[in-house]
């Protein structure tokens, strides 16, 4: 999920608007396949990403501005708490 980190982090460093829904799931490492001598490959860590205050996504991830979570009962009755909810700011602001 590492567009989850980038994506909101840069989202609110530009302060676009609120991060309604959940916090990121902390799994931003990129790698990359290395070759063994047996032919076999491992992946590698090769970069992480970094707020512009220098955290460490990996470690912290993102929190939203609005914490909303979605159920497992939600989703089996087509209902999204976290979709209401934004909807709900968006029309506060009109």
């Amino acid at each position: 999920m590492s567009d989850a980190e980038v994506t909101s982090q840069g989202f609110k460093a530009l302060k676009l608007g609120q991060i309604v829904g959940n916090g990121t799931y902390r799994w931003i490492i990129f790698t990359s396949g290395v070759g063994l001598v047996d032919g076999s490959a491992v992946r590698m860590p090769g970069w992480g990403c970094y707020s512009l205050e220098g955290k460490d996504l990996e470690m912290t991830g993102v929190e939203p501005d609005i914490k909303v979570l979605n159920s497992f009962s939600d989703k089996v009755n087509g209902r999204d708490p976290q979709l209401d909810r934004a909807i709900e700011e968006i029309l506060k602001k009109l």
